[in-house]
């Protein structure tokens, strides 16, 4: 008999031979002078102790069965495109399309990602320092990475079509700043200690002493 049974029963407050012939049924010890209370809470607690069980029960068929991974789905119908940057010299584009814009972008005989160097200034769309430009497959992409030439520079991009040469932007990214591919020249030193924050400056970098070599013509036209 399962916990659920077991309550129903008691649930239509059953007669005392029918509590009794139950509990011997199910293997209860039962005295004949006991009184109805007595067996119906007797049936009660092994009630509680049937519950008991089949939680544990339960808790360890899902402990012994493997955990499935959740499967992402191919879109989550947004409209976004996102910008990362990699190391000094490669960054990462991403996008996502809702039903709406991929329909407008599908139809279009030449899809464009565009990426823009936008170092230092205010981006109107027209006034990148330089741009970066990459055919894109709807079908089959959902994501791009640029090598750029200049580390320690701020890169942003779009993602549109083109009609007769003229660009068409749909979406926009962040603005993504790449790394430095040389060391800082700074001295200052940042320190975190017993949760204080400090700034100590150190001694200055000696830089090598270069010579410049200059033409026999300059030379001699110094004298």
């Amino acid at each position: 008999m399962t916990w659920e049974e077991l309550q129903a029963f008691l649930s239509q407050n059953p007669t005392i031979q029918e509590a009794k012939s139950l509990a011997k049924k199910i293997g209860l010890r039962v005295k004949k002078r006991m009184k109805k209370t007595e067996i119906l809470k007797l049936l009660e607690e092994f009630a509680k102790s049937l519950k008991t069980e089949t939680k544990v029960s339960q808790e360890q068929a899902m402990i012994s069965q493997p955990l499935k991974p959740s499967e992402l789905p191919e879109s989550y119908g947004s409209d976004r495109i996102v910008l990362l940057p990699i190391n000094p010299h490669l960054v990462f584009v991403c996008w996502d399309l809702s039903k709406e814009t991929y329909s407008k972008l599908s139809s279009q005989p030449e899809v464009v990602l565009r990426l823009y160097d936008v170092t230092y200034i205010n981006f109107d769309g027209t006034n990148a320092h330089r741009i970066f430009e990459a055919g894109v497959h709807l079908a089959t992409t959902r994501n791009y990475y640029f090598h750029v030439p200049s580390s320690n520079a701020d890169y942003l991009a779009e993602l549109g079509f083109k009609v007769e040469g003229k660009f068409f932007p749909l979406l926009r990214s962040n603005a993504a700043h790449t790394p430095s591919d040389t060391p800082s020249s700074s001295v200052r030193q940042r320190w975190f200690t017993k949760g204080k924050y400090t700034v100590k400056v150190g001694e200055p970098l000696l830089k090598p002493i270069e010579r410049i070599y200059t033409s026999s013509y300059m030379e001699s036209g110094r004298r």
